[in-house]
């Protein structure tokens, strides 16, 4: 695990999710240099297959708040880089704990009401680069009132 927090902080990002909890799905906190920076160290230090199936990751998950990212990527690890097709990721949600172990109730209650008031998600520009770069092609959805195409991964 080490290993992988140091690909992580060489990429410019914390390593701890609850950092980044109940902010969205932002290009200040992720973008897809640190998605491609990421995916070289593993490459380099985890191999071909955990690199495919990071992207696979990526690939997967419906918004990517940097929160999110880091908790699926941690699970992608402790599976030993076998990607699982999932229905629901994690929730954008991560609470600090205190000195003793315990789960810091503040920061809790401040990361999910921050949740509540952003809704901002930049998901398509944080991944689309990165996922277009190793071959993966965004989906074409009309919009709910069939009024527009956009592009989704």
């Amino acid at each position: 695990m080490e290993k992988l927090k140091e690909i992580i902080r060489n990429n410019r990002m914390s390593t701890r999710p609850e950092f980044y909890s109940g902010r969205g799905a932002i290009l200040c906190d992720l973008d897809g240099k640190i998605l491609e920076g990421i995916y070289q160290g593993i490459l380099k230090e985890f191999g071909e297959d955990a690199a495919k199936n990071y992207v696979k990751m990526v690939a997967d998950i419906k918004v990517i708040s940097a929160t999110t990212f880091l908790q699926e990527l941690y699970e992608l690890f402790n599976r030993n880089w076998k990607f699982k097709k999932k229905r629901h990721h994690a929730s954008g949600i991560a609470v600090q704990k205190n000195e003793d172990g315990t789960y810091d109730a503040t920061h809790g209650v401040l990361g999910i009401m921050s949740s509540l008031f952003n809704d901002r998600d930049e998901t398509t520009m944080i991944k689309g680069y990165f996922l277009s770069k190793h071959g993966v092609k965004p989906k074409k959805q009309m919009s709910e009132d069939g009024y527009y195409m956009y592009l989704t991964y």
